[in-house]
């Protein structure tokens, strides 16, 4: 499937609101959700910087990250090559992507770190 670059970020919100009305909790809700978006991330770098980006930025919404949840989170945001994504996104996409990876960088660092899943709201 051929994703825009607005339409999947709202895909992956959709999908997490929807497990979450199913009264999942939320790590379990973005666990599930990220799961459904795993052959996605694997299209290119255009959908794997964007499922990343919106993986981080509902985590934010939880009251706290559980460690390896931010490791793979950070990990990933690493390994994207900001060239290689230059030349798949408009200018203003770019620009928006940017600005939601440094503002997701700086608000994770910000967030308490959990170790056990099942204390994580």
């Amino acid at each position: 499937m051929h994703w825009e670059y607005e339409e999947l970020f709202e895909a992956i919100n959709e999908m997490y609101q929807e497990y979450r009305a199913e009264d999942m909790r939320g790590t379990q809700a973005l666990s599930r959700t990220l799961g459904e978006f795993e052959t996605t991330m694997n299209l290119g770098i255009f959908e794997k910087s964007i499922v990343l980006i919106a993986y981080g930025e509902i985590l934010l919404t939880h009251s706290a990250v559980f460690h390896k949840s931010k490791e793979y989170l950070l990990k990933g945001l690493d390994s994207l090559n900001m060239q290689q994504l230059k030349e798949k996104l408009s200018l203003e996409q770019f620009d928006d992507l940017i600005t939601r990876k440094t503002l997701l960088l700086e608000k994770i660092e910000q967030k308490p770190i959990e170790y056990h899943l099942d204390k994580i709201v």
